[in-house]
């Protein structure tokens, strides 16, 4: 009898998992310069596309140069980072360990209400251990969506509808302009059989030749 304790609980696990939120966020992003003299703007992202559903997601980040896509595993603690190079489409597999951030994170009283979702607000200030690059993140986060799906802010207790990053004379900011709930078809999260996929040191090993 004992030994259907652990089952039983991982079947509630898994079916409270499966009631999560499955659907569509687009997040619209805006970025400006504290300095003049910095012309990184034009080529940084301007739109952001979550696909959501049980223990997948997709990213999908626009720039003028074309998309970047990622697909999590939230299951392997997987993130796989698919990129075209020189016509050749590649798979970079990034894991939890691939961060080299240290993070603070202050949580607040503070709540704002963003597309009819009530979320409170937290500051990460983050520094980059071989960089030594200091980051501020004013965020406003939900708890009714999972954050194992986010990949920015891996330590907050939530998921951001609204962030500002400031980081190098530049703020960034995040906003969801949509939240849908609706089915995802499971294709959006598939890799095309002719991708070939790394690890992260055997990719900067590939290029290193």
């Amino acid at each position: 009898m004992n030994k259907l304790i652990p089952i039983i609980f991982l079947l509630i696990s898994l079916d409270n998992f499966s009631q999560g939120f499955e659907g569509f966020i687009s997040y619209k992003i805006t970025h400006n310069s504290l300095d003049s003299s910095i012309n990184e703007i034009s080529a940084m992202p301007t739109k952001l596309d979550f696909y959501i559903s049980g223990e997948l997601a997709r990213i999908d980040q626009s720039t003028k140069i074309g998309t970047q896509t990622t697909i999590i595993d939230t299951l392997l603690k997987r993130n796989t980072l698919l990129i075209n190079l020189m016509d050749k489409k590649i798979g970079i597999i990034l894991n939890d360990n691939d961060t080299t951030d240290l993070e603070n994170i202050i949580y607040t009283d503070e709540a704002e209400i963003f597309l009819g979702i009530e979320c409170e607000k937290a500051i990460i200030n983050s520094i980059n251990k071989k960089t030594n690059r200091s980051t501020t993140s004013t965020i406003y986060y939900t708890n009714e969506i999972d954050n194992s799906y986010n990949i920015n802010f891996k330590k907050l207790k939530g998921f951001p509808i609204y962030y500002e990053i400031i980081s190098d004379k530049i703020i960034s900011t995040y906003l969801a302009v949509v939240i849908t709930k609706k089915n995802i078809d499971p294709k959006v999260f598939e890799i095309d059989n002719s991708t070939s996929i790394y690890k992260l040191e055997e990719f900067k090993a590939l290029m290193a030749q």
